[in-house]
């Protein structure tokens, strides 16, 4: 055992209760490796029904070509699913690391599986992160590329607050760098069991970039930064949907001494 670990039998089993219990986790092991074979198999077979139905001519091209366009179409729509699929596990995740990094552990999924679609291992990591979380607070405060940090920040933990006639939606500021290393926290976990993040030898013999708080690979805060950095600000991965459900939205009002506040058009308890 760890030397220092004060993660109780309480807390590890309500942690795993947690996990086993949302069914983004349940979709991600039913799923994720058996929707895009399931599909295939499915095309195959229609496609023999198609051959030895004993249609000829242009109604066997025309059928053909129907095939073709559907099963392009399937794939395409197998794949916008498990990436669903895959940034739900990541939430689902960052919920129950919200548990454990409070004793310095983050726990990390790896589909270790090829062939075999029943390799999910389940792997804790002793690591503490009080310096990444503050590093990424540090950085959302100071950065000139603010805005391009902050538009990737998880939108189910937000305010609404109120100035006038306009509503912005935002982190309290406590939480921002947390929720930023939640976020994100399940993809470098991910990268890191597979040694994606090891520190390689550059060519004047010494590591392209200095290490943060991790010696032998980059660390979350730099793996977030690093990410955010060339991603574009277009994308929209953090959108709510039913199959994503957020967190309780909570409402604040602020009102300013030079503008009065209008009574907004829809009722906010």
């Amino acid at each position: 055992m760890v030397t220092g670990l004060t993660l109780t039998v309480e807390e590890f089993v309500t942690a795993m209760e947690q996990l086993t219990s949302d069914f983004r986790f349940n979709a991600y092991t039913i799923c994720y490796k058996r929707l895009l074979a399931a599909w295939l198999s499915t095309a195959f077979l229609i496609l023999l029904i198609i051959l030895f139905s004993g249609i000829v001519g242009i109604g066997l091209f025309a059928l053909g070509i129907s095939w073709l366009i559907i099963n392009a179409g399937a794939v395409f729509l197998c794949m916008y699913i498990k990436i669903k699929i895959n940034q739900g596990l990541e939430r689902c995740l960052g919920r129950v690391n919200k548990i454990l990094i409070k004793h310095k552990l983050i726990l990390g999924l790896d589909d270790r599986g090829r062939i075999s679609c029943h390799k999910v291992h389940l792997c804790f990591i002793y690591f503490d992160p009080t310096d990444c979380i503050k590093c990424l607070d540090e950085i959302l405060a100071s950065t000139e590329d603010r805005s391009r940090m902050q538009s990737h920040l998880d939108a189910s933990d937000v305010e609404i607050v109120i100035r006038g006639a306009q509503s912005s939606r935002r982190l309290p500021v406590k939480e921002r760098g947390e929720s930023l290393f939640l976020r994100y926290v399940q993809r470098w976990a991910k990268d890191y069991l597979r040694r994606r993040l090891d520190w390689t030898v550059g060519e004047g013999s010494e590591n392209p970039s200095s290490p943060r708080h991790l010696t032998s690979a980059l660390c979350p805060c730099q793996y977030v930064q690093e990410y955010l950095r060339h991603k574009p600000i277009g994308s929209t991965e953090n959108t709510c949907a039913w199959w994503f459900p957020c967190l309780p939205i909570t409402t604040t009002t602020n009102q300013s001494s030079t503008t009065p506040i209008q009574p907004p058009s829809t009722h906010i308890p």
